[in-house]
């Protein structure tokens, strides 16, 4: 490993094998000339650390198996380890471009008010009439400055960067949101909106696009919509609870256009309705965030150990 890299790349997995090689071998083919890799092992079994034996003498890769749970709590572990103030994660589902950590170390150079960056997440190859894999796509940059500004930037997890020392600030990434937590969704766009909170910027750039293989059938997609709009509620009743007012337009976004707008306007053009189902989850998130503590400070939840029971969908 360079003794000083500039840019850390992180990767979390949980059970994964095989499946989570194209992700390291990617970034390890990456041309940026000086990085670190970290993947973030939460599996219950070592299949997974076998699978990546293979790049453990390549000096830019350290695994790292932890035996907590949730991805917030994986994607904090990466971020105290790196050693360089710009931290990269993409999903153990993904593949990246081999200029991904160059856009993004570029992208933070020209605006240095910036502490997170989300690009474009394609979908990889997949028969679209039986499921669908989660991605996003902006046709053009965009800076995010206001909770309102950030109803509709939706960048995903896939592909988000931060800068290290001003995250870990105001708390790092949520430890009860996101897959295997207490919440299980949506630590990517709380981030996003604490550093909001905190006079940060967020950034979402069209220069780059990792590919996301994580396809669900439509059957699966509703579980998955259920988990992230539990996930989406708990993350966005935190700053009114903290006492940041004005992330009450985010609240009334998704309340009118995607959980009634969307499903509506579908059925009004003879269409079956998707997502009706998404108002329901997210007040299951927003009312059950309202009855656990957080730091006002920080906003996060700071809960018991003795309850931290992953809410059911």
């Amino acid at each position: 490993m360079s003794s000083h890299p500039t840019i850390t790349a992180v990767v979390c997995t949980r059970d994964r094998g095989e499946r989570a090689v194209l992700a390291i071998q990617t970034i390890l083919d990456n041309t940026h000339p000086s990085f670190e890799l970290f993947l973030i092992d939460q599996s219950t079994t070592r299949e997974t650390e076998q699978a990546v034996a293979r790049f453990l003498s390549d000096h830019r890769f350290q695994y790292v198996h932890t035996a907590t749970h949730g991805l917030g709590r994986a994607r904090n572990i990466g971020l105290q380890l790196a050693h360089s103030d710009i931290v990269a994660f993409t999903d153990d589902d993904c593949s990246v471009p081999p200029h991904w950590l160059e856009v993004i170390s570029a992208t933070f150079a020209r605006h240095p008010h910036v502490t997170v960056i989300f690009s474009n997440v394609e979908p990889g190859p997949h028969d679209a009439t039986a499921g669908f894999i989660p991605a996003y796509n902006r046709s053009k940059n965009q800076l995010i400055g206001t909770f309102r500004d950030k109803c509709r930037a939706r960048g995903i997890g896939a592909s988000m960067a931060v800068r290290r020392v001003p995250i870990l600030t105001i708390g790092g990434f949520d430890n009860e949101l996101g897959v295997g937590s207490l919440f299980p969704s949506c630590e990517d766009a709380d981030i996003a909106i604490r550093a909001i909170a905190m006079g940060q910027w967020v950034y979402e750039t069209s220069e780059v696009a990792v590919i996301h293989y994580g396809y669900r059938t439509w059957k699966e997609g509703k579980d998955l919509a259920k988990r992230d709009w539990v996930g989406i509620g708990a993350a966005y009743v935190k700053p009114i609870k903290a006492g940041h007012w004005k992330a009450l337009i985010l609240v009334l976004y998704e309340v009118f256009v995607p959980c009634l707008l969307e499903p509506l306007s579908a059925l009004l053009r003879l269409r079956p309705p998707r997502g009706l189902g998404r108002l329901v989850s997210f007040f299951r998130g927003f009312t059950g965030g309202l009855r656990q503590p957080i730091d006002r400070n920080l906003i996060v939840y700071r809960i018991k150990p003795r309850s931290l029971t992953p809410t059911k969908i």
